[in-house]
Order: C-alpha cells, then sequence, then structure tokens
C-alpha cells in the first residue's frame, strides 16, 4: 500500500543524481583510467592538437559559432523592459574583450566536455578614475562586468559538489607548482559551461570521447607506416663489431665505443647524421698477416618483405570513424570515389543543427548564471530582466523559403499582415526594415480598403 507523501519529504532531496556527487572529481565514472581526471584533460587536447580530423573540424566549429549574431531581447514591450535590454547591452559592449573572443573561448568545452570561467565585476562610474580596473563608459553607478576570465581546464583538479543535491558549490584550481597551491571559485562567481550533467558529471563529457579508439588506433596505424617507409627507403643499418666488444668482459674503453655505435646507428638519417667513420684496420691471420676483414663493418639491410600491405583504406577508414563521432563526416566527401550533394547538404544539416544545439547551451548559461547575477547584485525586479538570445547559426535558402511562401500564399494564407513575420522574412534576407513604419503603411492600406468598399 503507498503511503502518503508527507510535505517534508516532498520537499527534501532523497537520492543522488550519480557516483560523482560525492568527491567532484573529473570523469570518476570513466570505466578506462586514462579518460579520468587530469589525463581525460591532457588526452583531448592531445587529440584536438594533434589529429587533423579534428582539428579542422573544432576550427569548422569555432568559426562558426563565432559568426552567430547574439542579441539582447527585451522581457515585455514596456519602456522599462526596453531599458534594461540596453543596459545589458552596455554590459556587454563595456568588458575589456568582446563577446565573440568569449563565446571563441567558451566553445572548448565542446573538446574538454567543460569549460569554466571567473567573472570580475566592477561599478560603472566612468572613466574618472585611474585605476584602468575599475573604468566605464558609464556612469550609472550599477554593477557591470569587467571580463570573463577563462580558467583552463588542465588547471582545474576538481570540483566541491553539495553531498546530497549533486549542486556544484565551486571549482578548486591549481595556481602553484605540484598543485600545493589551490584557489577555490565560488559557482556565483563563475560560468560553467557543460556538454552534459548526466550522472551528476560536474565536467561533462567531450564529444571527442568516441573518436578516442579511433585516434589511438589511428595514431598506431601511421607511425607504422612513417617506419616502414623509412625502412624500406634507407634500409636498416646493421653494424659488424668484434665479438669481445659485446662480451661480458669487455674494457670500459670497448663498451663505451658500442654505445657511440648505437647511438650512430639510431642517429643515421640523412637529416640529422648522414656520414659514418669506420676504422680501416682488419684482422690479422693466423700468422700475423693482414687480411680482407675489417674490425668493423657497416652496411644497410634493406627489406625482403613482398607483401604489400596497402594501409591508407584503413586510415581513411579511422579519419571517417572520427568524423563521424562529431557528425563531421561531410568534411571527408570528396577525398574518394563517393559522395553526391544531396548527401552532402544532408549531413551538413545534421552538423549545423548540433552547431545549433551548442550555441543555445552557451545562450542558456549566459542568461542562467550572468544575467540573473547581475540582476541580484543589482536589486533590479525580474520582471524586466531580459535575456540574449542566438540567431541563425546557417543562413536559410531563400530559394527554398520563396518556395514555402508561394505555397502558403496558394492556400491563402497571408503573412503580409503580421509584421513580426515579416520582420523576421527580411532578417533573414538581411534586408532593412522599420516595424512602425510598416504597420503605419499597413494600416494606411486597409483604411482606404474600407473607404474604397463604401465607395462601390
Amino acid at each position: 500500500m503507498t503511503k502518503k507523501l508527507s510535505e517534508g519529504k516532498a520537499k527534501a532531496t532523497l537520492g543522488v543524481s550519480g557516483s560523482n556527487v560525492r568527491d567532484g572529481q573529473i570523469r570518476a565514472d570513466e570505466f578506462l583510467p586514462e579518460l579520468r581526471g587530469k589525463r581525460a584533460i591532457k588526452k583531448f587536447r592531445e587529440m584536438r592538437d594533434n589529429d587533423s580530423t579534428i582539428g579542422a573540424v573544432m576550427y569548422a566549429t569555432e568559426q562558426v559559432l563565432r559568426d552567430v549574431d547574439l542579441k539582447v531581447e527585451p522581457k515585455g514591450d514596456s519602456d522599462a523592459s526596453k531599458k534594461e535590454a540596453e543596459f545589458i547591452e552596455s554590459v556587454l559592449e563595456d568588458m575589456e574583450h568582446t563577446l565573440d573572443d568569449h563565446v571563441s573561448e567558451a566553445i572548448s568545452f565542446l573538446s574538454y566536455g567543460f569549460a569554466l570561467f571567473e567573472v570580475v565585476y566592477k561599478r560603472r562610474e566612468g572613466n574618472a578614475t585611474r585605476n584602468p580596473k575599475k573604468r566605464s563608459k558609464y556612469t550609472d553607478g550599477r554593477i557591470g562586468v569587467r571580463k570573463i576570465c577563462s580558467r583552463a581546464p588542465w588547471t582545474i583538479s576538481r570540483f566541491e559538489v553539495e553531498g546530497q543535491s549533486g549542486d556544484i558549490l565551486g571549482t578548486y584550481q591549481d595556481t602553484g607548482y605540484g598543485g600545493l597551491n589551490k584557489n577555490f571559485i565560488p559557482i556565483n562567481k563563475s560560468l560553467l559551461y557543460r556538454t552534459t550533467s548526466l550522472n551528476g558529471e560536474p565536467a561533462g563529457r567531450s564529444v571527442l570521447r568516441n573518436a578516442f579508439t579511433s585516434y589511438e588506433r589511428l595514431n598506431q596505424i601511421q607511425q607504422y607506416e612513417a617506419i616502414g617507409i623509412e625502412r624500406e627507403l634507407a634500409g636498416i643499418p646493421v653494424i659488424e663489431v668484434p665479438a669481445e666488444y659485446l662480451g661480458p668482459d669487455a674494457s670500459e674503453a670497448q663498451v663505451a665505443f658500442v654505445n657511440n655505435i648505437k647511438q650512430i646507428g639510431r642517429d643515421l638519417k640523412f637529416n640529422e647524421q648522414g656520414y659514418l667513420i669506420k676504422p680501416s684496420d682488419t684482422y690479422p691471420g693466423k700468422d700475423g698477416e693482414p687480411t680482407t676483414i675489417k674490425l668493423v663493418d657497416f652496411k644497410l639491410m634493406s627489406s625482403e618483405g613482398k607483401r604489400a600491405i596497402d594501409i591508407d583504406p584503413v586510415i581513411r577508414r579511422y579519419q571517417h570513424d572520427i568524423a563521424r563521432s562529431v557528425l563531421s563526416e561531410f568534411i571527408m566527401l570528396g577525398s574518394g570515389s563517393n559522395g553526391s550533394y544531396a548527401l552532402s547538404k544532408s549531413k551538413t544539416d545534421l552538423f549545423l543543427r548540433a552547431l545549433e544545439s551548442y550555441i543555445q547551451s552557451i545562450v542558456d548559461v549566459l542568461n542562467k548564471q550572468l544575467v540573473e547575477t547581475i540582476w541580484e547584485l543589482n536589486g533590479l525586479p525580474f520582471e524586466t530582466m531580459p535575456k540574449i538570445v542566438a540567431g541563425d547559426v546557417a543562413p536559410h535558402d531563400l530559394k527554398e523559403l520563396s518556395a514555402f511562401l508561394r505555397n502558403l500564399n496558394g492556400a491563402n494564407i497571408d503573412v503580409a499582415e503580421d509584421s513580426g513575420t515579416v520582420k523576421e522574412l527580411m532578417d533573414i534576407a538581411e534586408l532593412p526594415f522599420d516595424k512602425a513604419e510598416y504597420e503605419s503603411r499597413m494600416k494606411a492600406k486597409a483604411a482606404q480598403a474600407a473607404v474604397d468598399e463604401n465607395n462601390i
């Protein structure tokens, strides 16, 4: 029989999100040890900086999202709401850096699973002060933002998490050698971007996680390829020395000589060492007569393998796997014999939909963790608090939009009477539009139509 839920239990937190709410470690629930804690951050940084496919995807993502227009939208049509929207616009414009620069840095949360920023506030008291840290273009005395400082993921040691609810209270950052000195940054002074909060994970989950296995295999195969080419073209150095030099009774001078020879064999490349000096002395015969057998001999042994393995398809397969794991397989189209415009468009559209989700995540954090905090610091009413909205990630296809409008017109649906819809259409086409003037012309047109109807 189900017991009646009491008010106390209804308000209490009874369960936990996951295993990470206890200690706040980075990816503590990851089953691969090399992808836990700071080792994960180091590995994802290596993948982003070393792999050409991942680098291309991340660069494309950064450039596209950096170009997205972020606007401040008032909460209503009242003068107070519009005034407060202008206030937030001025705050974002009065920082030491641009909002685009911040968005460009925030995109790193895709690579590492999270991106942490510390917000430094200031009072807007104009340029009268000599302290550059307090200067502002405005003199309204309100609290604004001086700068939003990036805190590199590889400097974050752990998160401070409330034990039962799993709420993030702040982060500890290593600031000294050996991680002995730690700064605590409270969450109400931070901006924390995360890809996901599944299982109570404060550090999110990198979008590169699914590409890890393919990246490791691709790295190994490329190394094998480079070694194989080098051995096939240059050969393997083979150096012959007297047997006593390799024996257990070899003198220190003989051991040193062998070590030098080993070093020469390792470094024998045209870009590092292009020569080898050998002694001309030969072994003596039974009666002490000279022979043609030299004391030290050197030659290059070429590969005798006859099995040619084409590893290019294997490399391409792993590159496709990496691109597919981040919804960017379209960048591989054209590198082979397959591919079509329809296939490219569908894959590109899927990638752009993912980018829309990413920029919306950034906007949500700005609204929740930045705008709300500014409102609380200034003691402003939430009834007039505006919000930041993101524009379109990619331009619309005007031909398809025109065909859609024609179909609406054929169904006797006239969108010209709605000034808001017309404004959106003009914005999509990047054409100027005055909403007040348009509404005035529409009213005049409707009035003239009424007069003409009465005169009939």
